[in-house]
């Protein structure tokens, strides 16, 4: 203890030392610095009053001496920045303390902690005092500006006095400002190892004292004293002061993540209860069981409840796993066989053995063997399902990768309780048996999940609801690799919780994510660039569903009704990648005026290497606000004739008569020639010429042509209509007919009305009738 106070007291001495030289060295600088101000405001006074660029008044003149930066010089970025460079590599040096170092040890470390967190703090207000400094200078060189209208053109010198100012303040708050957060990171680091560290400590004593007694002998070696119940009572006390205390956890965890599970679980009660109340009302053989929804609703709680708080006890685990698979067998009991619904309840009642024998195992030789016994009996049971439950689909099922972990997992554990390792041989053994009932459960839950949001679908396709706008299929695809990732981070926090691994699992986390990052100037963290990648994919899924979350569809398809509505979708869609764009260089934690930067040095090369993807981008800003065509028009390019269906941000797609998706980069639809069909109208004119017998009543021909046209339902009855000769031969009289429809797009559909029923008219009169030139004979 001596020289833990005498280290603290040099440490005390240095710091006090380097302040002092600090602050020393600062006083030199301000003095020089006064003496070159005032130097360089004499120089300037006495410059010719015909200098164009002199400051043009008196006042000015005072003004311009009142902005004095010469403490800048006492603000010594270089040295906050090392001195906290250092302290962090002092906080890096805490991750090799384990329960293996010594308790002095422990405190010594815990203290040095604290009085960092306590310099680290101190920094930051001396930081808080400076940012208050250049913000106040900042402030008096933007009031002179505006006062005295100081441009590049008046007051020149002036300005370029003032621009070098505020150039030299705004570097100074950017160093300090990276320095800020990294003393947060730090002070966040540091907390966290105090945190570890008191756990570390408080179960060190019996940690100790377990693997000095029970955790160093060999199975040949151990005790064979008698079992008896006084015996079997201290092995579970022991046992239970070992693990994760249930004391310890409810005074950990925080609240509001409690009150947060417990709303994610009455808003998932109230969604499927809603869903079967209205199924049952459309569907009568759908059945709204209230023991279902309470059932899985409870499910859905115990399932989520790690992630609550990572510091886990394995008891509430055990637990809660064994509940779990209980209300799923009350759940699945219709669907289950006799064969699963046996393999279950020997499931059941071996996991319930199994955890009762690692609560009582001991150092003795009796309670090892039944442990031993127990692993190979549970890699019996497994293989025996694996063998004769083979479909995936199917309950119990157990895949090859869950069947090699499980392997290990048994297989460890009979070796450390072989070797004398018994505490971590209990610890593996519970494993086993908790991530067995776990991989079913877990697999239960996601096929929970993937069965109400199809019902979600069945509802709405009832009441034509808002999911009915998405594809089914595509919509169950994202959700299963979304409850893929939740299970794989759900399995891994329950099994470092059972090995008991959960705290350095954790550390190596902060580490490895928290840990700054830097390419050039840049600075990140990999937890940021996760969180800047999230929003980067939730942005995009954003822009490409935005149609249909606002006009509406079916079947991830647009509805008919949203013709004239998309025109300024593009933009809205532009303004998302943006908005995303942004919040992602956000959360990487880079400035703006750093970004400007990099645009801007890339800007050459982006002109160069992509001038037909910016010609698109910038002719679909100019179709959006032109309006040459909207969605939905009937327009004309080229070769290819269809429906607007959609106009983007680079590219516009196009619904052709005979159903494909045609996409045209914006800019061949700007320069090229364009027919719209319905700009001004949707309505639009057709013609096409008839070949009719000479033998026909000229004047008949011509009045079933028009009873034909008006038969039509696509045909306008209230624009005129016109049949006209347009030639005669020996033979035939060519008609030349015209018409209006309603749409550009049943111009074909009018014609073939027409055609089918002349055909018949002709033919029962035994006239000759063509639509194209007859052949001749």
């Amino acid at each position: 203890m001596k020289l833990g106070i005498f280290k603290h007291l040099v440490f005390v001495v240095s710091l006090l030392a380097f302040q002092l030289q600090v602050y020393a060295q600062d006083s030199v600088q301000l003095r020089r610095s006064w003496s070159i101000d005032r130097t360089s405001h004499v120089n300037q006074n006495r410059r010719p009053s015909s200098d164009s660029t002199r400051v043009g008044s008196d006042s000015l003149r005072n003004d311009l001496k009142k902005v004095n930066l010469t403490f800048l010089a006492n603000i010594r970025t270089s040295s906050l920045a090392e001195f906290v460079a250092q302290l962090n590599e002092k906080s890096n040096a805490y991750m090799g303390t384990t329960s293996g170092s010594a308790k002095d040890s422990i405190a010594a470390i815990k203290n040095s902690i604290q009085e960092e967190i306590r310099q680290l703090k101190s920094i930051k207000g001396s930081i808080s005092n400076y940012s208050a400094s250049l913000n106040g200078a900042q402030d008096q060189i933007r009031n002179l500006i505006s006062q005295y209208d100081i441009n590049a053109n008046n007051h020149s010198r002036a300005y370029q006095y003032l621009d070098n100012a505020q150039a030299k303040l705004a570097v100074k708050m950017d160093s300090l400002e990276q320095i800020n957060r990294t003393i947060d990171e730090l002070i966040v680091k540091n907390q966290r190892h105090l945190v570890r560290l008191n756990g570390v400590h408080e179960l060190k004593g019996d940690i100790k004292q377990v693997d000095t007694v029970a955790g160093k002998r060999s199975i040949w070696k151990a005790n064979t004293t008698a079992i008896s119940k006084d015996v079997l009572l201290n092995n579970i006390r022991t046992n239970y002061s070992n693990n994760r205390s249930i004391d310890k956890y409810v005074n950990r965890t925080d609240w509001a993540s409690r009150i947060l599970l417990i709303i994610l679980g009455l808003g998932y009660c109230y969604w499927i209860a809603r869903v079967s109340y209205i199924l049952r009302q459309h569907d009568p053989e759908h059945q709204l069981a209230v023991d279902a929804i309470v059932g899985k609703t409870i499910i859905f709680l115990l399932t989520l409840l790690p992630f609550v708080n990572f510091f886990t006890p394995s008891f509430i685990l055990q637990a809660s796993q064994l509940i779990i698979l209980l209300i799923f067998m009350f759940l699945l009991r219709q669907r289950m066989t006799g064969l699963q619904r046996k393999i279950a309840i020997i499931l059941i009642v071996f996991y319930v053995l199994d955890i009762f024998v690692n609560i009582i195992v001991s150092d003795d030789l009796f309670p090892r063997i039944i442990c031993i016994v127990f692993n190979l009996i549970a890699l019996g049971l497994v293989s025996y399902t694996k063998r004769r439950i083979k479909n995936a689909q199917s309950p119990g099922y157990i895949s090859n990768f869950i069947y090699v972990i499980f392997a290990i997992l048994n297989i460890t554990a009979i070796t450390l309780n072989v070797i004398g390792h018994v505490e971590y041989s209990r610890s593996f053994s519970i494993a086993c048996a908790v991530g067995l009932v776990q991989s079913f459960t877990l697999q239960y839950f996601a096929d929970m999940i993937k069965a109400d949001v199809r019902n979600q679908f069945k509802k709405d396709r009832f009441t034509l609801g808002f999911w009915m706008r998405f594809n089914e299929q595509r919509t169950l695809v994202i959700i299963t690799q979304f409850l893929r990732v939740v299970c794989i981070l759900l399995a891994i926090i329950v099994l470092a919780n059972n090995l008991q691994f959960i705290e350095t699992l954790l550390a190596i986390s902060e580490v490895f994510f928290g840990k700054v990052r830097s390419i050039g100037s840049i600075s990140f963290t990999l937890g940021n660039l996760v969180v800047a990648i999230l929003l980067l994919l939730v942005a995009q899924w954003f822009q490409k569903n935005i149609s249909l979350i606002v006009l509406g569809g079916e079947d991830g398809q647009l509805s008919q009704a949203y013709n004239q509505k998309m025109t300024l979708f593009p933009l809205f869609r532009l303004a998302i990648i943006l908005i995303g764009f942004f919040m992602a260089v956000s959360a990487l934690g880079m400035s703006l005026d750093k970004l400007t930067v990099v645009i801007g040095a890339l800007s050459v090369g982006i002109g160069l290497g992509m001038q037909n993807i910016i010609n698109n981008f910038v002719s679909g800003i100019i179709l959006v606000f032109d309006k040459p065509f909207r969605v939905g028009d009937q327009i004309e390019l080229a070769d290819k004739k269809g429906r607007v269906k959609e106009i983007g941000i680079r590219a516009s797609v196009l619904k052709t008569g005979d159903g494909a998706d045609v996409i045209i980069p914006n800019g061949d639809l700007l320069s090229g020639r364009l027919v719209n069909w319905t700009l001004s109208q949707e309505y639009s004119k057709t013609s096409f010429v008839l070949h009719i017998d000479r033998k026909a009543d000229l004047d008949q021909a011509k009045q079933w042509i028009k009873d034909a046209m008006e038969s039509s339902a696509h045909f306008i009855k209230d624009i005129d209509s016109g049949i006209s000769i347009q030639d005669i031969s020996e033979e035939m009289i060519y008609l030349s007919v015209s018409g209006w429809v309603n749409s550009a797009g049943n111009t074909s559909a009018f014609k073939n009305d027409v055609l089918l029923i002349l055909y018949k008219k002709f033919e029962a009169e035994g006239l000759k009738f063509y639509s194209v030139v007859p052949p001749k004979s």
